[in-house]
């Protein structure tokens, strides 16, 4: 029996809207690169090859012919491109100078894809993919950090941000004197490229009334009505072939909808799709609007909209997994919406409160992997989107700026004491468990309620954020100065420092952190684990694989770190110290 596939990422569309390629990982471990055709009839499968399950991969692109790009990263950081053909032939292209963005090519010949890389001088370099040496070639340099990349005829239309101000720029390589870039905007337009289609590019504008829609035709911009709104997180996804009508995910809170807007009239009309998460690409022909699509039950897959239907298709055998609903649950000053999977968390089964990492993010009904393996250990799952999540208005969102771990943390908390007190006594308390920046909230939650959790999970917290601010990579520096992360808490509980409060914490923890980590430096855990021993805390579990990066969990169900985790969560009663752990070496946390 064929292991059923539980996860596809890194979906892309090539150029012409026609192929798509995935990568796609199975129960058993595997993993594969996909390539689809998108017919009139729905997606076929035309090319599965094979895949070293343990290969960071970075991103795919898929072109018009039926080749695919692929890259990937090595342990020591290195990253490499692989060009697939139709019959899934490999053909290593090279390492790249540095860390290198793919995107589809502009139409001329001899390019295969584009790439952009961002230096350390704050230049970004964008380069010609072709089929021989050299395969990658630098075209122009560009002051600045490039992003939102769309393709207009034979040129590229960037959008260069330089001080924190967005502009965006028209690259022609074909132009006689050499490389021409010019300004697509008039100056000092703060804008970024989102789409194009028809030979115009789709602008979103910051205005004094706040973001609004624009078509760039020549240096001119014409402000259109766009389909933002206060109350959701509305995302492009594409333009029709008439470059009239714009394909857009509406995310309210945990759910995602379709809806089509009409730019010159600014009507809408909503597809009807099943609860679920949708993008963020999507490719628009005249056989229909493709897109990815995720259900709580449902790994991703290609759906799609045909001309002139109002409804979202598939075509894929279900899985028999576990659903997940939405509730409505107590925070500390109104309510929070939380993705609740696995038996009903008010009876006897063990609970775990989920954090997400961000923390600008939120839980969505889309598929989770590990959420579905904690469901069947018997695990019932709450995936609280407290406030800092997005997807809840701004409001929400900017709830927690300049006070990370303020707002937030009391709504984890008094969801706690809630979940703990309708389930009564003699049940297990709930556990947490979170990555990134949940997992420096769940320790934090273990700080503030000592007696009130069964156990922790923290896969690569950090510290404290002055801490990840001194060592951290220059995107997260960017993430912590964008939401004003840098503010401290002056309450009883003190400055949100785990190393300081590490006396605090008594509940049974397991720590995971990759060593490949470029997000969250390894030494912040390693830290973490040492002040805990240090502390006298008797039953710390410290795990660094070294082959994972700040995902150390895996995205798979059968990765073993997934399964430790499941267990030690599983079974709050019996789970302990293990060979290897800190607890069992003596005063110190294994360092490797």
């Amino acid at each position: 029996m064929t292991p059923r596939t539980m996860h596809r990422d890194c979906s892309a569309f090539s150029p012409n809207g026609l192929r798509a390629v995935c990568v796609a990982n199975d129960e058993a471990g595997a993993r594969h690169l996909e390539t689809w055709e998108l017919t009139v009839a729905g997606p076929r499968r035309r090319l599965r090859v094979a895949l070293d399950p343990d290969l960071p991969l970075t991103q795919c692109v898929a072109l018009d012919d039926g080749r695919a790009l692929l890259s990937w990263r090595e342990p020591d950081g290195v990253q490499y491109v692989d060009l697939f053909d139709q019959a899934g032939g490999r053909r290593p292209l090279g390492p790249c100078p540095a860390p290198l963005r793919l995107l589809s090519a502009p139409d001329l010949p001899g390019w295969v894809a584009a790439a952009i890389a961002y230096g350390a001088d704050d230049h970004s370099t964008v380069f010609r993919v072709g089929h021989h040496e050299p395969w990658l070639t630098p075209v122009t340099r560009v002051p600045g950090r490039l992003g939102g990349a769309a393709v207009v005829g034979g040129c590229l239309a960037v959008t260069a941000v330089v001080d924190g101000t967005p502009t965006p720029l028209r690259i022609d390589p074909t132009a006689p004197e050499g490389c021409r870039v010019t300004p697509l905007t008039g100056a000092g337009t703060a804008a970024r490229v989102l789409l194009s289609r028809a030979g115009r590019v789709l602008l979103a504008m910051d205005t004094d009334a706040g973001s609004r829609l624009g078509w760039a035709t020549g240096t001119a911009v014409r402000l259109l009505d766009g389909p933002w709104t206060a109350d959701a997180t509305v995302t492009p996804l594409a333009l029709d072939p008439t470059g009239g009508v714009l394909a857009a995910a509406v995310d309210r809170g945990a759910r995602s909808e379709l809806a089509l807007y009409d730019l010159e009239s600014g009507a809408a009309r909503q597809v009807a799709s099943p609860p679920g998460v949708l993008g963020p690409e999507a490719a628009w022909t005249d056989r229909g609007l493709w897109l990815p699509f995720s259900g709580p039950a449902r790994p991703t897959v290609f759906g799609w909209v045909g001309p002139g239907e109002s409804e979202l298709w598939w075509v894929a055998a279900l899985p028999k997994r576990h659903p997940a609903r939405l509730e409505t649950l107590p925070g500390a000053v109104g309510s929070v919406e939380a993705v609740v999977y696995g038996p009903d968390w008010r009876g006897g089964a063990p609970v775990v409160i989920a954090l997400h990492g961000g923390p600008d993010r939120h839980w969505t009904l889309g598929y989770d992997a590990l959420f579905q393996l904690f469901a069947d250990a018997g695990l019932a799952v709450i995936a609280p989107n407290q406030r800092g999540s997005t997807g809840y208005g701004r409001e929400h969102a900017d709830a927690i700026r300049g006070a990370w771990g303020g707002p937030d943390l009391a709504d984890i908390r008094a969801l706690r004491a809630f979940v703990d007190g309708t389930r009564g006594p003699g049940v297990p308390r709930p556990a947490v468990y979170g990555t990134g920046y949940g997992a420096f909230l769940a320790v934090l939650a273990t700080a503030a309620d000592p007696e009130g959790w069964s156990g922790c999970v923290a896969v690569a917290p950090f510290s404290s954020v002055p801490a990840l601010y001194a060592n951290g990579c220059p995107s997260t520096r960017r993430l912590i100065d964008r939401l004003a992360g840098h503010g401290d808490m002056d309450d009883a509980l003190g400055p949100r420092d785990l190393l300081r409060l590490a006396p605090r914490v008594r509940t049974r923890m397991l720590l995971l952190h990759g060593r490949l980590d470029e997000t969250v430096p390894v030494s912040h855990t390693r830290a973490l684990a040492h002040h805990l021993i240090d502390a006298g805390h008797g039953h710390v579990t410290y795990r660094e694989p070294a082959d994972r990066g700040h995902t150390a969990s895996g995205a798979l169900a059968s990765a073993p770190q997934a399964r430790e985790i499941t267990d030690f969560l599983a079974r709050p009663d019996t789970a302990r110290p293990v060979p290897n752990s800190p607890a069992r070496q003596g005063r110190r946390a294994p360092t490797p």
